[in-house]
């Protein structure tokens, strides 16, 4: 009887620990994941003001024009006939350039700039009717007029310029401007090259026509690529076409002079100024490249106050059954 007991109790015991042991079973822990904490990211302004600087080279280049022939006979002094002057040839010079702009985006902005150079001028032309008449030579005898002089030109434009992309740290654009220029002549020196004609005078007559001076309008077509050198400076090099209108040259010489004539004589029909360039441009609220970046806008973490180290969670949490 009293094993019969004790049988039973042992049986009871293991039943209900088969039985606790099927509780425990279902108890299922929820995992933990701490929240990551949050990353603000900023675009670097791009945005902003910036200066630049430039030197070039103005390529030699052409026009012509035309100049007014004073009759200087007694009692018929007034202008008789207007020439046409063959050639106005500026020599190659170097120029220099400042400018100040503004970067509304990553691919549009404006500067104003302001450029300079002087070159030395040659001009040709063929004798006027009056020369020829007055040497007794005919019209292809040869004779002409060789001129020398100096041109100090300026140009303040306002530009508009289109950056196309960044690749590896370059950035090519175009651009277009307008604006004025100023053009001023030194004195002319003007000498009649008669031939070799027999009738030609012994010794070259050279007269001197005071230079003039005009402010014209300007306009520009410009192309090129900025390098990063840093995020804020670039290096810029690129070409330039200038379109300068027509406008005042020189004056009367000392024999026309005498004989009445006042005001201008000769004009040029403007001048194509083509130019290299290169130069540095400094942008105080950086570039949309970026440096070293080839692509859209740089960008610099800055991390929230919320810590990225969180607190280990408890080792014990009421379970929960299901």
């Amino acid at each position: 009887m009293k094993s019969r007991l004790l049988t039973t109790v042992a049986v009871i015991g293991a039943v209900s620990s088969l039985c606790n042991f099927a509780k425990a079973a279902d108890i299922i822990e929820e995992p933990y994941f701490p929240p990551p904490a949050p990353v603000i990211v900023e675009e670097v302004a791009t945005g902003g003001w910036y200066l630049r600087g430039d030197v070039g080279y103005v390529f030699e280049s052409e026009t012509d024009g035309y100049y007014n022939g004073w009759n200087i006979d007694p009692g018929v002094q007034f202008v008789d006939d207007v020439f046409h002057y063959d050639s106005i040839t500026t020599k190659g010079a170097a120029s220099f350039g400042a400018g100040v702009g503004y970067r509304f985006t990553d691919h549009l902005r404006l500067d104003a700039t302001l450029d300079y150079f002087k070159s030395d001028v040659e001009g040709s032309s063929n004798c006027n009717t009056q020369v020829q008449q007055s040497y007794n030579i005919l019209a292809n005898a040869g004779c002409q007029y060789d001129d020398t002089s100096k041109v100090a030109i300026w140009t303040a434009l306002a530009n508009a310029y289109v950056d196309l992309g960044t690749y590896g740290g370059i950035t090519p654009y175009v651009g277009a401007g307008l604006g004025f220029a100023h053009v001023k002549y030194d004195d002319m020196r003007n000498e009649i090259v008669c031939g070799s004609h027999p009738n030609c005078p012994a010794t070259n007559y050279v007269g001197f026509h005071a230079g003039e001076s005009s402010w014209r309008f300007a306009s520009s077509l410009s192309a090129g690529a900025s390098v990063d050198i840093t995020h804020n400076l670039k290096f810029d090099a690129g070409y330039r076409y200038t379109r300068i209108a027509s406008g005042d040259a020189f004056g009367y010489d000392e024999l026309d002079r005498n004989a009445g004539a006042t005001g201008v004589q000769g004009s040029d029909n403007g001048f194509n100024i083509h130019a290299v360039r290169a130069g540095l441009r400094y942008e105080f609220g950086g570039s949309g490249g970026g440096f070293g970046k080839g692509k859209g806008k740089a960008v610099e973490p800055i991390y929230a106050s919320t810590p990225l180290y969180e607190e280990p969670a408890p080792l014990y949490e009421e379970p929960v059954y299901k």
